[in-house]
Order: C-alpha cells, then sequence, then structure tokens
C-alpha cells in the first residue's frame, strides 16, 4: 500500500478504537485494491499497444522504478 494509505490506515486505528477502526481499514484495503487493477488494467492495454521493444523496456524500467520506490517507503 502506498504510505499516505498506511499513514491514514495508522491514524484511523489510533483515532477510532479497535471495531469501527478495522471496518475502515477493511474499506480502505479494498479501495487500493480497486485502484491497483485499474492501473494494472492500463497498463497492460498500453503495453499492447506499444510496438517498440525500446519503449517497452522504458515503461518496465519506470513500473519497476515506481515500485522499488514504493518499496523504501514501507521499510
Amino acid at each position: 500500500m502506498p504510505a499516505v494509505f498506511l499513514l491514514l490506515r495508522s491514524l484511523l486505528t489510533r483515532l477510532l478504537g479497535s471495531s469501527a477502526a478495522g471496518s475502515a481499514a477493511r474499506f480502505l484495503g479494498r479501495s487500493v485494491s480497486a485502484a491497483a487493477a485499474q492501473v494494472g488494467a492500463a497498463l497492460r492495454h498500453v503495453w499492447e499497444r506499444v510496438r517498440s521493444q525500446e519503449s517497452k523496456e522504458a515503461i518496465l524500467g519506470c513500473v519497476l522504478c515506481i515500485l522499488g520506490m514504493h518499496k523504501k517507503v514501507e521499510n
């Protein structure tokens, strides 16, 4: 999950108590999952339309860079 969502989830947990925060965290998780699925579908669409191998490698490099930055934020 992106750092902003992790921060919001932890804030909700502290502020609301266990049962309300749990349902809020589940809702947030479902929202993030839905957004990730939409981004994945968009990337697949772009990938299918790109013809050049160099362009595909550049797109893959960007995605890997973004995922690497996400991993650093979580740690």
